[in-house]
């Protein structure tokens, strides 16, 4: 029996010393992706509209494209110690979405045009570090994009104060498994940018709105909701109610989808539910 009790304590000491070895090991290759850096990035110039109309569509595409999930409503910013999507798993330390205001604490007063795309387009900060907390938005249209920039370059000031980022325990792990992975890790900086879509009731149209979709739900989120009609899937968007009576959680119950207008839900739910070649 104490034969078997020493090598049982030498195999579960063995794995513990592997196990913290290989948490070593992610933690510190995590921690490298999240201070990677693209020194002198190049990025595209692209048109900045000054009008009024531009600067409406854009507040709405800030909405879609959930820039205000993380950034809020106004755009200030918000400091996260949870994960930014559910909200409900602690990330051991602090991470800051940028005021992205011209108020105190905020960027605008110091970002180019090109800075404004190199952050957005290629999730990479003006220093060239990477943007920690990022959705992929390098499919966005240079149209879209120049009108988002338009809105956000005149958006009211809003002071603000965050602290130090802390990338603490858990997102330097999750980043070596795909999720929290810095944006511009993934994106092809240098891929052809995608030609400015018709906004219209088209299964093409739904796929460039897809992206918000997919950055969570990756490619198999039309099995989710294939078997839907055009009503139902429009009114659960809308409501933020499922077919089945549940509410939405908090990452889907945000502005994204309800701000959406019929149009461009029809068009995800064609992308959605037309059959792939």
């Amino acid at each position: 029996m104490k034969r078997f009790i020493k090598w049982t304590a030498i195999v579960l000491g063995g794995l513990f010393l592997l196990s913290a070895l290989a948490g070593l090991l992610l933690y510190s290759n995590g921690v490298k992706k999240l201070n990677q850096t693209y020194p002198n990035l190049a990025v595209e110039t692209i048109n900045i509209p000054t009008g009024s109309d531009a600067v409406v569509r854009g507040k709405h595409i800030a909405t879609i494209w959930a820039c205000t999930r993380c950034h809020g409503e106004d755009l200030s910013g918000m400091a996260f110690t949870n994960d930014p999507l559910s909200g409900l798993f602690p990330l051991g330390g602090t991470i800051s979405a940028s005021n992205l205001t011209s108020g105190l604490g905020g960027i605008a007063d110091t970002y180019t045009n090109a800075d404004w795309i190199r952050a957005i387009r290629h999730g990479v900060m003006p220093d060239g570090h990477v943007e920690v907390f990022m959705f992929d938005y390098s499919t966005m249209s240079d149209q879209d994009l120049g009108d988002l920039i338009a809105y956000i370059k005149q958006v009211p000031p809003v002071d603000s104060s965050y602290p130090e980022m802390e990338f603490g325990l858990i997102t330097p792990l999750v980043s070596n498994i795909g999720l929290l992975t810095p944006a511009a890790e993934r994106i092809d900086h240098n891929a052809p940018h995608p030609a400015d879509p018709t906004p219209d009731t088209t299964a093409e149209y739904g796929k460039y709105l897809s992206s918000t979709c997919t950055a969570c739900h990756g490619s198999s989120v039309g099995n989710l909701v294939n078997s839907w009609e055009q009503e139902e899937f429009i009114n659960t968007f809308k409501s933020s109610i499922l077919p089945n009576g549940r509410a939405f959680g908090p990452t889907m119950s945000s502005s994204v989808f309800t701000e959406m207008t019929d149009t461009e839900l029809t068009a995800l739910w064609l992308n959605f539910t037309n059959p792939k070649p």
